[in-house]
């Protein structure tokens, strides 16, 4: 499937800075990497993301997230420190990168079946804290934090 997201996502995620600051968000916030890179992505076509939007994807995406994903990546981290399952370690990488590169394709499946996304200049910071209290809710204790990356996040993807 030609995937401009994934292709966004690709190019994206390789800037520095990125990496870190969505991986710091996943890890310690419970956002989905996929999700803040969906969130650039339509910020970069000038569309809004919608809480309604997002829990009409999320009905989609959650469970492979949870059934595929995320146990690819426990056991990818799981053998992190076993360096006789390296080879094994880098397959399973690959299969986890794999199964993310679907979650993208239902990720802009989804997009392209629903009604255009509302339109608006630069609303990158404004999707990003959309995903996060989607994912988070207004938890003051994570708020300061997840904000500082979610601006990091913001200009390492404008570059």
């Amino acid at each position: 499937m030609n995937n401009p997201f994934w292709a966004f996502s690709l190019a994206h995620y390789a800037l520095d800075d990125v990496p870190e600051a969505c991986l710091a968000l996943q890890d310690g916030f419970g956002l989905d990497v996929n999700v803040l890179l969906y969130a650039a992505w339509l910020a970069e076509m000038d569309r809004c993301v919608t809480p309604a939007h997002l829990e009409a994807l999320e009905a989609i995406i959650g469970p492979w997230r949870t059934r595929v994903v995320q146990p690819l990546r426990a056991l990818r981290r799981q053998w992190g420190n076993y360096p006789q399952a390296s080879g094994i370690r880098n397959e399973i990488k690959t299969l986890e990168l794999d199964s993310e590169r679907q979650q993208q394709d239902m990720m802009l499946a989804h997009y392209q079946s629903v009604e255009a996304l509302p339109l608006a200049v630069c609303p990158l910071e404004e999707n990003l804290s959309v995903v996060a209290r989607f994912f988070c809710g207004d938890k003051g204790d994570w708020s300061p934090a997840a904000l500082r990356l979610l601006v990091a996040l913001g200009r390492a993807v404008r570059g």
